[in-house]
């Protein structure tokens, strides 16, 4: 069953969404869930949580790419399991992440909810410039939880070919985003 046939069915509330759903998605969305998470049963917890947050957000929207919906989903479910899991003490991978950002974006103090959206689109913006293998090497790492080295066999870069190319696009889009904010 294809994604459009899968939507229809959510947009009827044919229960049988979430089992073609499953058919089709499980397996790629655990391995996602376990990019984030350590723990199997908080994976599957993860995808459990996207499959019904799919459920009671479709409709009203109608995803142009199911997965791509599904994934975000499930991230958000996985980012929330490791906030409430590390309350006290923060993961070192998404506090090296959090830092590595943290240099691209100015003045993160002032980030209100329409300023969100708008670095959002900014991001999305810069990461239309980049060619697809420097694209690939930025949504890895900052969207996907990816390590250096799981990058680095999956493009056949060396570590050290995507840790320079990761430094060079936060300074790039540090200076994308100065350059935007001045124009406003």
């Amino acid at each position: 069953m294809n994604d459009s046939n899968i939507i229809n069915l959510y947009l009827n509330r044919d229960e049988d969404a979430i089992s073609e759903t499953i058919k089709c998605y499980n397996g790629r969305l655990l391995r996602f869930a376990t990019r984030f998470l350590s723990d199997q049963r908080d994976a599957e917890e993860c995808v459990n949580d996207a499959y019904a947050r799919a459920w009671n957000t479709i409709p009203p929207t109608r995803p142009e790419n199911l997965f791509a919906y599904l994934a975000v989903l499930c991230r958000n479910s996985a980012l929330d399991v490791i906030k409430k899991n590390t309350a006290q003490k923060r993961s070192v991978q998404l506090v090296e992440l959090t830092s590595e950002m943290n240099e691209c974006i100015p003045d993160q103090n002032s980030l209100s909810d329409d300023r969100t959206e708008e670095l959002g689109e900014c991001i999305n913006e810069y990461l239309g410039t980049l060619p697809r293998e420097k694209r690939l090497v930025f949504v890895g790492r900052y969207w996907y939880n990816e390590s250096i080295s799981d990058i680095a066999k999956k493009t056949g870069f060396s570590q050290s070919k995507v840790k320079t190319m990761l430094h060079r696009m936060r300074e790039e889009l540090r200076e994308f985003i100065e350059r935007k904010e001045r124009e406003l």
